[in-house]
């Protein structure tokens, strides 16, 4: 059976020392994508396959904790913790999207 890319990445995130994968975190989500099988769409920019990885992850964050958090240039972006790393705030339904 194949695994979830929420899978490979919870994998990924713990062998690297991760306690999460955000938007802007391209060397994360390349060996996510790698690892997933997730093919670069040609034509397009090589973050089109990261962007691939982080709408799988929108769609089935599987045990990944999803939340929304501020970029450098103040924008919103979405942000996968691991359980024992999401802060208490993105831990319940409506937090995740409340507070940053």
């Amino acid at each position: 059976m194949r695994k979830r890319i929420c899978d490979i990445a919870i994998e990924v995130l713990r062998e690297t020392d991760n306690p999460a994968v955000m938007w802007g975190d391209e060397g994360l989500l390349s060996m996510i994508a790698v690892r997933a099988g997730v093919s670069h769409v040609p034509g397009r920019l090589p973050t089109a396959r990261t962007d691939k990885v982080l709408n799988a992850l929108a769609r089935t964050p599987g045990d990944l904790v999803p939340a929304l958090t501020k970029c450098c240039s103040n924008r919103d972006v979405r942000i996968f913790y691991l359980p024992e790393h999401a802060p208490d705030w993105a831990k319940t339904p409506c937090g995740a999207a409340a507070e940053r």
